[in-house]
């Protein structure tokens, strides 16, 4: 919503690719509309999408379908790219397709350098933070504290810029050497915030639809087919067509599949090292912590 007089400007940006555009666009807009009543800001809307599709008030900027898990690792590229007409904004916020805001969020929020908000499933137990110390998304036992969920962060134009710019680079690095962090974006996320002044907005701004909730929630994160909008098919795959050398198109649906299976099995196994929270794990985190810091010394 915008308003006469308005001395500041909001940037709102999403994104939405394939069969998001149509299915969750339009309920988001309209609920920023009504529910996000900020009396001193105007507000710009960003879609980032392959959609041809106009909805008044939506700025598409156009992108390329890339299919899961790209559709969400490259939003920092994509943002970086297009950085020069977001910029002029005072305050940006990323926000989920997927989302649907059903209540006024308090104007402070947007007076913080950098906001995140905390996943609502590890509000009461440690989060899925990247625990391979090999990998470049790795949280030290220190910095784990609040885990985010990608859906719902921004900040200041400044801060907002300085992180856009420092994971799109992390991202060129990992991709480069073939590594992909095991929960994508998210991931990228908390490293950057845990070392950042950020402030942690309750899990009420990405409240799970349909979860009973004790406060009232701002944004609601709606339920989602996954099958459907990550393209994979739902039917048998054909083996023969990567035996015996079908076309190009049938053996990429056969790796694609393949590579979800696979991370979602790596996601299960880290969620389950992360929720049995050993005394035993506990102590190896911190012993590692400690040795390689002075080795590092």
């Amino acid at each position: 919503m915008n308003h006469a007089g308005s001395s500041k400007t909001l940037g709102i940006i999403t994104i939405a690719t394939g069969k998001y555009y149509e299915e969750f666009i339009p309920n988001l807009k309209a609920s920023v509309d009504q529910f996000f009543n900020f009396d001193s800001y105007t507000i710009n809307f960003y879609c980032f999408t392959d959609s041809v599709v106009q909805i008044d008030g939506v700025h598409n900027i156009a992108i390329k379908h890339l299919g899961w898990p790209f559709s969400t690792l490259l939003r920092y590229h994509w943002i970086q790219k297009n950085i020069a007409k977001l910029e002029q904004h005072d305050f940006l916020l990323y926000m989920d397709a997927d989302m649907r805001v059903v209540a006024t969020p308090p104007a402070s929020i947007l007076k913080h350098p950098l906001i995140a908000v905390r996943h609502p499933g590890y509000t009461n137990s440690p989060g899925p933070f990247e625990i391979d110390r090999q990998d470049s998304c790795y949280m030290a036992p220190p910095l784990r504290k609040n885990y985010y969920q990608g859906c719902f962060w921004g900040g200041q134009s400044t801060q907002f810029i300085a992180l856009i710019n420092d994971l799109a680079q992390m991202v060129n690095e990992d991709l480069a050497v073939g590594n992909i962090p095991i929960w994508h974006d998210e991931s990228y996320l908390n490293k950057f915030m845990a070392t950042q002044e950020c402030e942690a907005l309750p899990p009420t701004f990405a409240w799970p639809e349909g979860q009973i909730a004790t406060n009232q929630p701002y944004v609601l994160h709606l339920e989602k087919r996954h099958h459907i909008i990550r393209q994979t098919s739902e039917n048998r795959l054909n083996v023969n067509d990567l035996i015996l050398g079908g076309d190009c198109e049938s053996e990429m649906e056969i790796y694609k599949k393949l590579y979800l299976k696979a991370h979602e099995k790596c996601q299960r196994l880290e969620n389950r090292l992360v929720q049995n929270n050993s005394l035993w794990s506990k102590c190896r985190e911190w012993l590692a912590y400690y040795k390689n810091r002075t080795n590092a010394e």
